[in-house]
């Protein structure tokens, strides 16, 4: 009876063993796949990101957000292949000369987890030399960016970990046990998952440096590469002291500025504005204000003077299986008391209500004329409450991830407009009137609700007073033959007369008869 309970206890934890590699592997095998793929994404990011700067000179919200996306998925492949390999530690902790035995679950786990490492290394290593070089997407990746979990420097720490002595000691002593305990007992272990492993092991480049051990000049190159990324570092520090002066100088303007107000907004506290602003509002509309009674009003370039989205209530978000999202959730109480509306202020990115809207003159929503999918509205949604807690970016750099303002704000969360933007001081930068020119005629966006000088303009010539009060040039296709735009003509055509009294300071349109 005894043998038969030490029979049974033999057999089910080797069933056990059994069941762990077989769990572990497929983690190897997941893990290898993806770092394979790793490369080919890497090629097909530079052609991109190059693509567009040939085409654009920046890198729009969509390669912002397609550059983001894999960085961060390539940071927390990183972490799994390196908890992989660092499960054998305790092997290549000590000198490969000190480990008299192995068993069998152990040379293979190791061989698996080193395939793992060399294969990460040459990974990392191929994106150290595409990117390295890359000024734009090196700096991007080195920038703290809380939407995607991103530290400050991730890439320079990334890259010269792989450089470091203790991983490189790690390494060799992990090649020696392999080849003391496998290599020369292939026979014994070379079952098929196992000889996958092999094979990655023997074409990689880290055994083909160090299948006979690390000399001198291999010591040099890795001195070397680790210099190279230290003073590329220095190079974009010195670019960030002079970014920082600007944003320090712009951000005492601003703040100064921001502080004079000579009255109230004409909507201010209006019922009437509130009731109709919330009947027309549907999630993921754009809020455009415009308040000229602040100073800071005469410094923005253009007619609008600040935008914000609406997410939506909770009823909204319910719809589109987004309340119970981690993200949405850590806004529940602020979303259940009204504040529904991400905004970027010069405070911080924040989550405001409606009421906090209303110190204004002019107002408009604007809607995208596509009708996304429930799942791309979700997208969006969550892309704009990331960037809450973000500061405000008076350097109005595009291109920067922790500092966002208003215009930007849009920039990042509709990915797939192409908007226009302007350079400043070798900056892009987006105002917003490039925001609201998107809701022109013919445009992705269309005015649903606008209002001028705390006035409502009727519906039925919506579309031309907010065309007109972009001072922008009506497209084509209702043009004249000689491709001249006649204001008054076109209006007099559009029979107006009956609104007469909702044009409210229209220029042109004073003169009409």
């Amino acid at each position: 009876m005894k043998n038969l309970i030490f029979l049974l206890l033999i057999l089910s934890q080797t069933a056990i063993a059994r069941s762990y590699y077989t769990y572990e592997y497929e983690e190897f095998d997941q893990i290898i796949t993806e770092l394979i793929n790793t490369k080919a994404e890497v090629d097909e990011q530079i052609i991109a990101v190059n693509k567009v700067l040939i085409e654009k000179g920046h890198l729009t919200g969509k390669i912002l957000e397609d550059v983001n996306r894999f960085s961060e998925k390539r940071i927390n492949l990183r972490k799994r292949a390196y908890e992989y390999f660092m499960s054998y530690l305790y092997l290549v902790k000590v000198r490969s000369k000190k480990i008299k035995d192995l068993g069998e679950h152990e040379i293979k786990g190791l061989v698996n987890a080193l395939a793992v490492a060399v294969t990460l290394f040459d990974v990392t290593n191929y994106t150290y030399i595409n990117f390295l070089g890359h000024r734009k997407l090196r700096i991007l990746l080195n920038e703290r960016d809380s939407s995607y979990k991103r530290a400050e420097n991730t890439f320079k720490r990334s890259i010269k970990g792989v450089y470091s002595v203790r991983n490189r000691k790690y390494l060799k002593r992990a090649i020696r046990i392999y080849k003391n305990f496998y290599v020369n007992n292939e026979e014994i272990y070379g079952d098929d998952d196992v000889v996958k492993a092999d094979n990655i092991i023997k074409n990689s480049f880290v055994y083909s440096k160090y299948k006979n051990g690390s000399n001198f000049k291999e010591l040099i190159k890795i001195t070397g590469a680790r210099l190279k990324i230290s003073l590329k570092n220095k190079l974009d520090f010195l670019s960030f002291i002079g970014n920082s002066v600007v944003y320090y100088g712009s951000k005492l303007f601003g703040n100064v500025m921001g502080s004079f107000q000579k009255r109230r907004g004409k909507l201010f506290e209006n019922a009437k504005f509130m009731m109709k602003v919330r009947k027309r509002l549907e999630p993921l509309d754009i809020l455009l204000e415009k308040t000229p009674f602040r100073l800071t009003d005469n410094f923005i370039p253009g007619y609008w003077g600040h935008a914000a989205i609406y997410i939506g209530n909770q009823k909204d978000l319910q719809k589109l299986g987004i309340w119970n999202h981690d993200l949405v959730q850590k806004y529940k109480e602020q979303i259940l008391s009204g504040k529904t509306i991400v905004e970027a202020l010069r405070s911080n990115v924040q989550i405001n209500s409606l009421d906090h809207f209303t110190d204004i003159d002019d107002f408009a929503i604007i809607r995208l004329n596509k009708e996304l999918t429930s799942d791309e509205k979700a997208q969006h949604i969550l892309r704009a409450l990331s960037h809450i807690g973000k500061k405000y970016d008076f350097s109005f750099d595009v291109e920067t991830g922790e500092t966002i303002v208003c215009s930007e704000l849009h920039y990042r969360t509709y990915i797939d407009i192409d908007f226009n933007t302007s350079t400043i001081l070798g900056r892009p930068t987006i105002s917003v009137d490039q925001v609201a020119e998107q809701a022109l005629v013919n445009m992705p966006f269309s005015p649903k609700l606008l209002y001028i000088d705390g006035r409502k303009v009727k519906d039925e010539v919506m579309q031309v007073i907010y065309d007109q009060k972009l001072n922008t040039p009506l497209p084509g296709d209702i043009l004249d033959d000689d491709d001249t735009f006649e204001s008054q003509q076109f209006y007099k055509n559009l029979n107006l007369e009956p609104f007469r009294d909702e044009l409210i300071d229209l220029g042109p349109m004073e003169d009409l008869g």
